[in-house]
């Protein structure tokens, strides 16, 4: 009995057109593409192949799909097994762009819906047999990773933090028998399947139901916060920013570092270089607004427009476009959206709603600290320790333990021998991440660390000293206090990204057992209104 011809599987790169009425000019580049070549498939309005310009040699096997059935002429493909093409298929509801080979270069961007495959994806695997995702977190130093499993696995398996990470690809094992066994999906879905020409508006219309179905709740919270790619939604969205700019009062907008800077080395920021530029001593909309000198702030003048941090000698050591360091939250279309980084984000309304209330937790703290008036943090401190009675000084008693924080400083002031109390100056949304991921650290390595806590104790005062640093002490006799110099309203004001972060950092301190308060350093008018000038040379 002669041994039956094993299916050859195809690969099938499957993208979704953002408007399915575009012509095909609007989707691919048909000035790198051959002429088009029409195919008669079942149940769709049109299918048309392009194959990409130039092709070098021997044609690879996905050609077999057009060519097998003499649909195509192979000849059409040449003798590369570089060869590229897409294949456009509008059905009565959709318009979808197959890639093949190198034909996704034919592809433009703009034309095509993002996430589409994740989406279907999602909607589509085995919850608890993931193989690999790639992630995004939205902290202030953005990074971009991938973690891969040789077996199946749930997706926190794969470690993704759900609320400081951004999912934007993923693999799985199938649910759906069009897909085949396996399936990844990001803009596009891609998926290896046994079938013929014939077979493809069925998996297409597969991909489109699935896509069109709401989210399991196991993957619910991947709609929580999304990066907004799509050129045309962020053009919408800068012209949306500079009608608010026509509107709203400069307490509306912040703006801040877009990374962690070193301040003990910089004087000031300045909008120029100019000798008789102002340095200012923190960067606050309203003194963008007076270099302006009566002009509207726009989304093109806040890209060309500079923030220079100035050294002690007057000099630019480091610089980022205003648009860079602007932080806004705005509301439209029903949505909210928040520019950071200079980077749009799409916040869903439910998890905004969600953040709040968990905070409407956070207890304040019952202690009045003086009124912030000093250049510099570390005076601040000193000041504290000084004038108030109960304080100890930690501000500098760094412990170094390697990894992420390499140096970590327990907390600036220990008031009454068991509250450690984090001071900073609101300067940005990335300066309170910092401060509450390296409060949350510190608390952590206090609980679980021995080794930690033995390189800690002869820093402490005597009259607080642990009596065996090896023992475990208890949290619920410790209290972590984040104690935050401003004039907004906290945390009510406080920007999203932080808000999350402090979320997360008093979800993990709570579960430790610590005690966790918040504070309210009032500042003093004239450190918001310092400003510098560059001495004249005589």
């Amino acid at each position: 009995m002669a041994n039956k011809k094993k299916a050859r599987k195809e690969k099938l790169s499957i993208y979704l057109a953002r408007e399915s009425a575009k012509p095909d000019s609007d989707l691919i580049k048909l000035e790198n593409a051959k002429e088009a070549v029409e195919l008669d498939l079942p149940e769709v309005e049109a299918a048309v192949l392009y194959v990409k310009k130039q092709p070098p040699k021997n044609p690879p096997p996905w050609t077999k799909l057009f060519t097998e059935n003499e649909a195509v002429d192979a000849s059409l493909f040449g003798v590369s097994s570089n060869v590229g093409s897409v294949f456009i298929v509008r059905t009565g509801t959709a318009t979808f762009v197959l890639s093949f080979g190198t034909g996704f270069h034919l592809l433009k961007p703009e034309a095509i819906e993002r996430d589409f495959g994740l989406k279907v994806t999602l909607n589509s695997v085995d919850p608890d047999k993931l193989r690999s995702l790639d992630k995004a977190s939205y902290d202030h130093n953005p990074l971009n990773s991938r973690t891969q499993s040789t077996r199946d696995v749930d997706i926190f398996n794969l470690h993704l933090d759900s609320e400081m990470e951004m999912l934007y690809a993923i693999t799985g094992s199938s649910q759906v028998k069009e897909f085949g066994s396996h399936v990844t999906g990001r803009d596009a879905l891609t998926i290896a399947v046994e079938a013929s020409l014939d077979d493809i508006p069925r998996i297409l219309k597969t991909a489109y139901s699935q896509y069109k179905t709401t989210l399991p709740s196991k993957f619910s919270w991947v709609e929580n916060i999304n990066r907004v790619r799509d050129l045309d939604e962020i053009e919408i969205l800068d012209l949306e920013l500079d009608e608010c700019f026509k509107t709203m009062a400069a307490e509306s907008f912040w703006l801040g570092e877009p990374e962690i800077v070193d301040w003990e080395s910089q004087i000031g920021y300045s909008f120029s270089m100019y000798p008789n530029s102002p340095r200012h001593a923190v960067l606050l909309f309203q003194d963008y607004l007076d270099y302006l000198g009566g002009d509207l702030p726009s989304v093109e003048r806040m890209k060309s427009d500079v923030i220079h941090v100035n050294n002690s000698e007057y000099q630019s050591v480091k610089s980022w476009s205003v648009y860079r360091c602007l932080y806004a939250e705005i509301s439209f279309d029903g949505s909210q959206y928040i520019l950071r980084n200079g980077v749009w984000y799409k916040v869903n309304n439910d998890f905004v709603s969600a953040v709040d209330e968990y905070l409407e937790e956070l207890e304040e703290y019952d202690f009045q600290f003086p009124v912030y008036s000093h250049d510099r943090e570390e005076e601040y401190n000193d000041h504290v320790y000084k004038s108030q009675t109960g304080f100890c000084l930690m501000d500098k008693k760094n412990i170094k333990i390697g990894g992420p924080y390499d140096k970590l400083e327990h907390c600036d002031l220990i008031r009454n021998g068991r509250d450690f109390v984090h001071v900073k100056v609101y300067k940005s949304s990335s300066t309170l991440s910092h401060l509450f991921s390296q409060g949350f650290v510190a608390a952590e390595a206090f609980v679980k660390d021995g080794w930690y806590r033995e390189r800690l104790n002869p820093k402490l005062p005597a009259s607080i000293k642990l009596a065996d640093a090896k023992a475990r002490p208890d949290p619920q006799n410790y209290s972590i206090v984040y104690a935050i110099a401003t004039k907004k309203k906290i945390p009510e004001e406080l920007p999203f990204f932080s808000k999350v972060t402090l979320k997360n950092a008093l979800r993990t301190l709570k579960a430790l057992n610590y005690n966790v308060a918040l504070a309210k350093i009032d500042v003093d008018d004239s450190v918001l209104k310092t400003k510098k000038y560059k001495p004249k040379k005589n």
